[in-house]
């Protein structure tokens, strides 16, 4: 199923739970109406504003669908101060010295009055409605300077207008009469063809209304998922939407229902780098649709400071993905989608698509986790995908800077946990970029080098197989002693000889993982025998002293990580190699030894998923 395809189907199931505005309706922030008597006379301007939170706020209301760009066009029935009244808000200074805002003009404000009078002057001629009559009437008789003669509220300036008819029997909104529902739905007179999100035959949208907004780092008046802006991209001798023919119906309609995706009080999206990424669920019924979605939603973003959520939601994702009895409305062949857009000047470009099932989203996000999975653990639960991304990023006064992340990356990670397929290699060689660059080998970075290399261990033949056998290609999730991997035998030996260092000269100010730890895991045959050389003074240093325990049990440990190497050093480590030359180190570095052993230090873990 296309794109515009599932969104459409999803305008129209949100249109039959009334969650969306009818055809040629968008849903716009209102904050006053303007009630009209019979002849058109403003009774008064009713504040719509929500007034629960500290400020007073606009409030969502389905209105004739409008779009407008930097130039001066009108919309139908309702707008801004400028259109509506021929006045906005202007500063003044008063004689104490402070600045207020006051009615006022700006440079084109009478020519965006002009237009609104003339759009509607054309559009309600010949109009019988009297509430379309007493909307003529008003738009006649109006002068700009009648907004302060008639004392309305200066709140109202530059916000959003609507017209209310009171005939006597109380106010009704303009544009919800049904002679105003006919104006605006009226039979379209443009070309009519094929649509290639129906199939059937309908005047086709010039340009697609309306515009999407909330995508990341878009124009904030909306951008453009399907359009052509010059005839370079154009064929055939056809113009502008005629090139991808949507019916103005379907138009309207996807865009609609991406942008209720987008919405900023909707659990339906996630920013993830440079992209946007919206999801839905198709179910029989809205319930299970939702609870799906809030699942889905879950396991984007794990909750951090909830446990026992943290487990229910754990424990619903396992069961889906083996197939064991989950809740009744988490069906596993329930239709999921997925799709992730990133902004390209006044258009929006695709950064993937994924329609699938819920069984298979879930099989697919728990192998990822499983892939995660290192002990000591990093985090209390299964991270959030998007949050491994930061450990790509420069760290600017201690924090990463997310503008430093690869733009593509965030894209690739999530077709790669979308789609079971193996996690990039651009993440493995991004991380490994930052630990030579900042020195940290935290938990949260060794894990992702073992999530990459693992997940391009499974056969190729079934990128969801949760279990296969473990070869010494793998990298384990606990320390492994036996694991014969030069690459992390080697990880693990320098981890050895740093803590020898350490506990024979404390207080120093930078250790080999400072100085050497960057070329140890590139070109390992250079480094290791003049580490291996200082180590002998270190260890003897220690077994002369108070911490003599230590540095036979060091000692001991050394001799058998290096009895399982071979006698040539590798000259240089793959990617893929230096990957488990960290896990390695990570591994033998802050694993606690057997009670029965000298305990090593343990790391600072971070006590969040996120």
């Amino acid at each position: 199923m296309t794109i515009l395809t599932a969104l459409t189907r999803l305008y129209d199931r949100m249109l039959e739970n009334g969650e969306a505005p009818r055809p040629g309706y968008s849903t716009e922030k209102i904050s006053f109406a303007l009630v009209l008597d019979a002849e058109g006379t403003p009774l008064r301007l009713s504040d719509k504003r929500s007034h629960a939170g500290k400020k007073p706020a606009p409030v969502p209301m389905s209105v004739p669908a409008g779009g407008r760009t930097s130039g001066i066009k009108p919309n139908l029935l309702w707008d801004k101060t400028a259109y509506v009244f021929g006045i906005v808000a202007v500063q003044e200074e008063a004689e104490d010295g402070e600045k207020h805002l006051v009615p006022g003009q700006g440079r084109r404000t009478a020519k965006e009055h002009a237009a609104f009078v003339e759009e509607h002057a054309a559009l309600l001629e010949g109009a019988t409605d009297p509430g379309l009559l007493a909307l003529r009437r008003f738009l006649d008789r109006w002068q700009p300077e009648m907004f302060v003669e008639l004392d309305f509220p200066t709140a109202a300036l530059d916000q959003n207008i609507v017209f209310e008819f009171d005939d006597g029997t109380g106010p009704g909104f303009v544009h919800d009469r049904p002679a105003a529902l006919e104006l605006v739905t009226v039979p379209s007179y443009a070309q009519r063809g094929i649509c290639l999100v129906t199939g059937e035959e309908a005047p086709i949208a010039d340009k697609h209304e309306p515009k999407i907004k909330g995508v990341k780092d878009a124009q904030p008046t909306g951008a453009l998922l399907v359009s052509f802006n010059d005839t370079a991209y154009e064929s055939y001798g056809k113009s502008s939407g005629e090139n991808a023919p949507v019916s103005q119906r379907a138009a309207f309609a996807y865009g609609t229902a991406l942008n209720a995706l987008l919405a900023r009080d909707s659990t339906r999206h996630l920013r993830i780098g440079d992209s946007t990424v919206v999801f839905w669920a198709e179910a029989d019924n809205a319930d299970s649709a939702q609870n799906v979605e809030l699942c889905i939603s879950g396991a984007f973003n794990p909750p951090a400071d909830d446990d026992a959520e943290l487990a229910r939601l754990r424990a619903a994702i396992n069961d889906v993905a083996t197939g064991r009895p989950a809740a009744p409305e988490l069906d596993p062949a329930t239709r999921v989608y997925m799709l992730g857009l990133a902004p390209n000047a006044a258009r929006l470009s695709v950064r993937f698509w994924h329609p699938g099932t819920f069984g298979g989203f879930a099989r697919h996000v728990a192998r990822f986790w499983e892939d995660l999975q290192i002990e000591p653990a990093p985090w209390k639960g299964p991270p959030a995908a998007w949050s491994l991304l930061y450990e790509t990023a420069i760290r600017v006064g201690g924090k990463p800077n997310a503008d430093s992340i690869p733009p593509l990356l965030g894209g690739q990670l999530m077709r790669a946990v979308l789609t079971g397929q193996p996690l990039p290699r651009t993440l493995l060689s991004a991380v490994i970029a930052r630990i030579r660059a900042d020195g940290d080998i935290g938990g949260r970075r060794a894990a992702i080098c073992k999530a990459v290399i693992n997940s391009h261990l499974r056969p190729a033949h079934d990128p969801a197989a949760t279990r296969r056998p473990t070869t010494k290609e793998e990298i384990p999730v606990s320390l492994d002693p036996d694991n014969t991997n030069p690459a992390y035998r080697l990880g693990r030996l320098f981890a050895v000889l740093e803590r020898a260092q350490s506990a024979a000269l404390p207080g120093l100010n930078a250790t080999i993982k400072d100085r050497y730890f960057a070329a140890a895991s590139a070109t390992p045959a250079r480094v290791f025998p003049l580490l291996v050389k200082n180590a002998t003074h270190h260890l003897a240093l220690l077994k002369k002293g108070e911490n003599g325990g230590l540095g036979h049990w060091l000692e001991k440990e050394l001799g058998t990580i290096w009895l399982g190497l071979e006698a040539d050093m590798p000259r240089s480590l793959p990617l893929e190699d230096q990957g488990r030359f960290i896990a390695g180190y990570y591994h033998q570095r802050w694993t606690k030894a057997d009670k029965n052993k000298v305990v090593e230090d343990t790391p600072d873990t971070e006590e969040t998923n996120q």
